[in-house]
């Protein structure tokens, strides 16, 4: 049976704070004036009031010995009744007759003497087709029935109504599974949970395989493991018409099983799970392979890099003796006035020997080598990741996202000639998607033979596949990273319905002319009032004659005497606590722990379950591990009880809602209002050592470790109201969007303060356009192109600022395609 505390079924606390009486249980004059009019004497008043305002927040009736007294004296009172006044019904018939008047005042229809278990089977049966979860099925059936007006039937009725449309359509699904799948998969399902005289494993454990630090040596066993994951075949045909939410619930249960416990499950069941898992896998699988395969490019090109700096280090002393011979030419000119005489010394000077040869081939090479461009060098570091990286091309499915298709048939063109030796060949490629520079090293003129080189052509299609991935013109097909953005995305037509209503909750003009119009006016509003503020303050900022800002440096005021003594007078009085006490207090008070549970969703069998689940969640959040926390814990606690509870009890989306519910009662406090609203959050990432064998870790240039950055957004109320782990190198500008989103409390955000790493010209825009301010701190600020509003306008104080014109046709020329993008958002987002 699932908890009542885990669902959203409405039960009355045993202590109702005076702020809840007031506001959920006061009577109002129309129904003052209804319980007078209904009801024959005091007692019956209160009892009937009593009724109206608990039917009214519990949707159903609750006994009178289980009412709190303070809820019943705040009615009391309401009606201004003496508290020797004491709520009774001596005859039931009364008490049925006031129940069937609150029913009917409210026009909410009974359960038990209608049709509710009816339409209640039926919602059940519905909702268990999508749902996978009692919890949620029970919170659906909730909602349904308050949305029709029915008396929400005993709790114990829902949760047997749930447990029965579960089972019923579990049933159905493994089933159908079972069915769609061919006998051989069957077979090697089978095989996968036998294990060998000499084995300790099955190879079900391979099935969970993590993936590790993105090496070559692991490239290739995650390809080989996607591979063997492709052997099971069209897992989307077995799953067809199976909603997402079933098949990663399915998942997640096998992944938390070992053979043993498979083994007792069901023939359908067994290897239903079992294929939800492969098909999860295959997912998750496609996904590290494409980021492992943007970090492996990352690193070819950056050995490149090194390399092209180790040569210019080893041609310094060419490069000086190169300067030095030209000195000594132009010694011999300036002492030399006779252009033959001269001519004579210069060729005495350069080739004592009669032979240039060699200073022509150290200016060759000088020049091969002397700029920035790297490409020349990077077939080599390329070669042994040649094999493997065709092998990944052929294995995932890559779709443009755009309709330039350029890449893509490069992409083909180098598939059918994999297997050539010539590094030239007579195909011409397109190669509008590269940069000049690489077009320098892919193709050579007509006359000199075969135009196009094959390996460079093979180093850039791969780069610029990576490139592609990274910034969403690249889809991966069954992936869910890397997935196609576009079928996230509204059809116009009904983006623009939604589009006035979007616009005016985040406060933007409706149209594109509006749009760039009030885009302009915010820029003349702003440049104006700097103009003529500006002299004001000169002290602290300058333009000087190239036209850069300067800023004086500020210095920092001392720290007075009163704060150090408040700050020494707050640690003398306040107490220390133990992490293990502070979360036992919480759960006291909140009972947080009821996010976590069994996978089936029942009551977990644990013995004290609260205690468990705080014990692993100080193991595993504090990073000790079960087996460090368990020597240092009382009592008889062992690694495996706290392990076994972390894989089977907790989960990410179950750690998430429990911290959601912690930062949601923290924003209701009184001392945190005082601090701040929530409504601004400053963002940042903070460098976290990790396991080196691990995808997401790298190295950190600022830090010079090995680790990942948990990226936070902190409000200025003092809670991080949004965590994300992501590598090193990141910017983490993509993030600051994802964040203000993904927040999902009472209170949202609308302001962020970030570092230069939090901010992009695209991230400005975007923010703009979800009605986000991004306040600007940015690095190397004077490096930036400062547009003034229109070609003739000129300030008088801060005119050397501008360099450019801002382009407003072209603003209004692409605010379908803005809008367009944001149709994901208008409809998830704002209208959720």
């Amino acid at each position: 049976m699932a908890s009542v505390e885990r669902t959203a079924y409405p039960i009355l606390p045993s202590q109702l704070p005076t702020k809840e009486l007031h506001r959920s249980y006061s009577l109002s004059d129309s129904e003052i004036e209804w319980v007078n009019n209904t009801a024959k004497s005091p007692a019956l008043s209160i009892g009937l009031a009593i009724q109206l305002k608990v039917f009214q927040q519990l949707h159903y009736f609750v006994p009178f010995e289980e009412l709190p007294q303070e809820l019943i004296s705040h009615v009391r009172q309401c009606l201004r009744y003496g508290a020797r006044i004491a709520p009774r019904y001596s005859n039931p018939r009364t008490l049925y007759r006031h129940q069937a008047a609150v029913r009917q005042y409210l026009q909410v229809t009974p359960f038990y003497s209608s049709d509710g278990l009816v339409v209640t089977e039926q919602i059940a049966r519905d909702c268990a087709a999508i749902l996978e979860q009692r919890v949620d099925l029970i919170n659906a059936m909730l909602d349904e029935l308050i949305q029709r007006r029915y008396e929400l039937p005993a709790y114990s009725t829902l949760n047997n109504l749930a447990e029965t449309a579960l089972a019923s359509a579990q049933e159905v699904t493994f089933n159908l599974v079972v069915t769609r799948a061919p006998i051989e998969v069957i077979y090697k399902l089978k095989e996968l949970l036998e294990t060998d005289f000499g084995r300790r494993q099955s190879d079900f454990n391979a099935l969970k395989q993590a993936p590790k630090k993105p090496s070559r040596k692991h490239l290739e066993v995650l390809i080989d493991h996607l591979a063997w994951l492709e052997s099971f075949g069209n897992l989307d045909a077995i799953f067809e018409g199976i909603v997402d939410t079933k098949i990663r619930h399915f998942a997640a249960q096998a992944a938390a099983s070992d053979v043993s416990e498979l083994k007792d499950c069901s023939l359908p069941k067994r290897y239903t799970l079992m294929l939800a898992l492969i098909y999860r896998m295959r997912v998750r699988t496609r996904d590290h392979l494409a980021e492992m395969f943007i970090r492996r490019i990352s690193t070819i090109h950056k050995r490149a890099k090194e390399e092209l700096e180790q040569i210019h280090t080893r041609q310094r002393q060419k490069l000086e003796q190169l300067a030095a011979t030209l000195d000594g030419v132009v010694q011999i000119l300036v002492q030399e006035p006779d252009d033959q005489e001269a001519g004579s010394l210069i060729r005495e000077y350069l080739s004592p020997d009669g032979n240039l040869d060699r200073l022509r081939e150290t200016c060759a090479e000088v020049q091969a080598t002397g700029g920035n461009n790297y490409l020349p060098l990077i077939w080599k570091h390329f070669r042994s990741h040649r094999s493997l990286l065709f092998r990944l091309s052929h294995l995932l499915q890559l779709e443009p996202t755009t309709q330039d298709r350029s890449l893509i048939q490069a992409l083909q063109l180098i598939q059918d000639s994999e297997n050539l030796h010539r590094e030239w060949i007579d195909e011409h490629v397109d190669l509008s998607f590269a940069s000049e520079r690489w077009v320098k090293v892919v193709r050579r003129p007509s006359s000199e033979g075969p135009p196009t080189n094959r390996r460079f052509l093979e180093v850039c299609v791969f780069s610029y596949l990576a490139s592609e991935l990274r910034s969403g013109d690249m889809c991966v097909q069954g992936s869910e990273s890397f997935a196609d953005y576009r079928k996230q995305l509204l059809p116009w037509d009904e983006c623009l319905q939604r589009l006035p209503a979007y616009c005016e909750k985040v406060g933007l003009p409706g149209t594109a002319k509006e749009f760039v119009a009030s885009l302009k006016t915010q820029l003349e509003e702003t440049a104006q009032q700097l103009d003529e503020k500006f002299p004001a303050c000169r002290g602290d900022v300058s333009i000087n004659e190239a036209g850069e800002p300067v800023l004086r440096r500020v210095t920092a005021r001392d720290i007075p005497p009163s704060a150090i003594s408040l700050q020494t007078a707050l640690m003398q009085r306040m107490p220390a606590r133990h992490v293990l006490d502070i979360m036992a207090n919480i759960e006291h008070w909140i009972q947080f722990t009821r996010h976590f549970g069994p996978m089936s969703g029942n009551e977990p069998k644990l013995k004290d379950p609260a205690e468990r689940y705080l014990m692993t969640i100080f193991a595993m959040g504090c990073n000790l591990g079960p087996n460090q926390a368990a020597r240092h814990l009382a009592g008889n606690v062992t690694p495996h009880m706290l392990s076994y509870t972390n894989r089977r009890h907790l989960s990410l989306e179950k750690l998430d809602k429990a911290n959601r519910e912690l930062v949601e009662l923290y924003l209701q406090l009184d001392l945190p209002k005082l601090w701040g609203d929530g409504k601004a959050v400053a963002a940042d990432g903070t460098q976290f050592d990790f396991y080196d064998d691990n995808l997401l870790a790298g190295y950190h240039f600022r830090y010079r470790k090995m680790g990942a950055v948990a990226y936070r957004h902190v409000a200025n109320n003092y809670i991080a109201v949004f965590q994300h782990f992501i590598p090193p190198g990141i910017w983490e500008a993509i993030y600051v969007i994802e964040g203000l989103l993904k927040v999902d409390l009472s209170v949202e955000p609308d302001t962020v303060y970030s570092d230069t790493q939090g901010q992009s010209a695209t991230v400005f825009a975007f923010t703009h356009l979800l009605g986000i301010n991004l306040m600007p701190r940015i690095r190397n600020w004077r490096d930036l192109v400062m547009c003034r509003p229109d070609r003739g306008v000129s300030y008088k104080h801060i005119n050397r600022l501008f360099t450019d014109t801002a382009d407003w046709h072209l603003i209004e020329t692409h605010w379908q395609d803005l809008q367009f993008f944001f149709g994901y958002q208008i409809a998830t987002n704002v209208f959720a």
